[in-house]
């Protein structure tokens, strides 16, 4: 997440003369330019795709770029490498970095301005002044899709009473299955400050099931029994076990295979047509158990993670088309980094879900822009783009699809486009507000720079 450039001033793109042909683009009904229905389909990109089943990254390669993204410069925190005694600067300065966002915290849901007692309460809440000077660190799993808090409230805030699809205390997403250190809970006890792989945050202490680090750092080593391919699949309803009942699982969680024998009942259902997985669930006092759940068979899952192809990068991107942009994941959805992310997660690929992250990685390989390179260096650069590289800006990604007369497309995670109409020149705004397949060499990243002349990287996701 973290998309400054959506906050400020949402995302424009506009058609300008000499960039791509403006008097040869037209606008289509839904107000974006250069686009035709049929490009809407993954398999109008697959058709235009070279080689597009072939094995871009092999599984030891992923397995090696996994690895990459929790050594120094990747990205990911190894939560299992954490100092297994906490000091209370350390969690102190934990509290601090949760804290951080790039929404200001300037009116309630009701519209009114936060005032000082309010700011006072929420801070209160994080109970800095009992911190103690040293303690063990404790571990858990989380057991549900559960929201991570920039501070210990469920309360919404925004920055301005219109601008609501970016709510202040909104800090991520922690998916089923995922470690974390537990470093200290708030003052109502309703909270726990937790490092995830993703950095600290605050999440409700009834999505954490606590255990031993060895039991929990077994678990995310499992090897992976089912992923999820779908945007979202759940598991098999059972009124026998509602710790695992419709449980939602976003593309990419990797749940190892639950040991049943075929002809055991699971939860009171045969698994004959199903997978059964293993999930972690919390017990009534806190503790971390586990229990076998079913996923249909008919959902969109594989037995292992994805081969890296340009098909199945597309594929998997087009599964989120029209999903309502999600900032920081919220509306069940998620945001533009979360869409790659999730997309390269099915292939066992990692990236952290903030673009700037993405653009910098150690564990990818980058193309970095300066102002020293020139309009026609970047335009060349996209010339030779491939399907599923990505193009960071400040504040925003975007996923090459392909190209048409030699002009890259785009899929992206996209709140408005801003555009100048070809025919009359006047500006236009429309709101997209979804994953939407949009030209790129027209499109703007704010009202006088394009976004080739913005880009800060182009990232090879599948080169070695």
């Amino acid at each position: 997440m973290k998309h400054a450039v959506h906050i400020a001033a949402a995302l424009a793109f506009s058609v300008a003369a000499g960039t791509a042909g403006a008097a040869a683009l037209t606008v289509s009904p839904s107000g974006v330019p250069a686009l035709r229905e049929e490009m809407l389909s993954a398999d109008f990109w697959i058709r235009r795709a070279p080689s597009p089943n072939a094995v871009l990254l092999n599984p030891r390669r992923a397995a090696a770029q996994r690895a990459a993204a929790y050594a120094p410069g990747g990205g990911f925190i190894d939560v299992a490498k954490l100092p297994a005694t906490l000091t209370q600067a350390q969690v102190a300065e934990w509290v601090k970095q949760a804290a951080q966002s790039p929404v200001a915290l300037a009116v309630e849901d009701n519209g009114r301005a936060v005032t000082g007692p309010v700011l006072q309460e929420l801070r209160g809440n994080t109970a800095l002044e009992r911190i103690p000077a040293s303690a063990p660190a404790r571990y858990g799993l989380s057991v549900q899709r559960t929201p991570m808090r920039t501070l210990p409230s469920d309360r919404r805030f925004f920055a301005a009473s219109d601008q609501r699809d970016y709510e202040s205390l909104t800090a991520g997403v922690l998916f089923p299955g995922e470690p974390v250190l537990i470093a200290h809970h708030s003052l109502d006890g309703q909270w726990l400050l937790v490092v995830t792989t993703q950095g600290p945050a605050w999440v409700k202490s009834t999505s954490i099931a606590e255990g031993a680090a060895d039991a929990v750092f077994a678990y995310a080593a499992k090897a992976p029994g089912r992923v999820i391919t779908g945007d979202h699949v759940a598991t098999v309803y059972t009124p026998e076990a509602p710790e695992v009942s419709e449980l939602d699982l976003d593309m990419g969680v990797a749940l190892p295979r639950a040991d049943v024998e075929p002809s055991e009942p699971v939860n009171g259902a045969s698994s004959v047509a199903s997978w059964p997985v293993l999930l972690p669930v919390r017990q009534q006092d806190g503790s971390l158990a586990f229990r076998s759940a079913l996923i249909r068979r008919s959902a969109d899952t594989a037995g292992g993670y994805l081969p890296a192809t340009r098909a199945n990068i597309l594929r998997q991107a087009f599964k989120f088309l029209g999903e309502r942009y999600g900032w920081g994941h919220q509306f069940n959805a998620r945001d533009c980094s979360g869409l790659i992310s999730e997309v390269y997660r099915s292939m066992g690929i990692l990236l952290q879900h903030s673009s700037a992250i993405q653009g910098s990685s150690n564990a990818l390989k980058h193309r970095l822009f300066s102002e020293k390179d020139s309009h026609a260096e970047r335009v060349k650069a996209l010339a030779n783009a491939q399907v599923g590289d990505l193009i960071v800006v400040p504040g925003h990604v975007l996923m090459i699809i392909g190209h048409i007369n030699g002009e890259p497309y785009v899929i992206q995670d996209v709140p408005y486009a801003v555009f100048k109409d070809p025919a009359s020149g006047q500006v236009r705004k429309t709101k997209l507000n979804q994953v939407s397949v949009t030209p790129l060499l027209p499109l703007y990243a704010d009202d006088t720079k394009l976004y080739v002349d913005a880009m800060t990287s182009l990232v090879h996701v599948t080169q070695p």
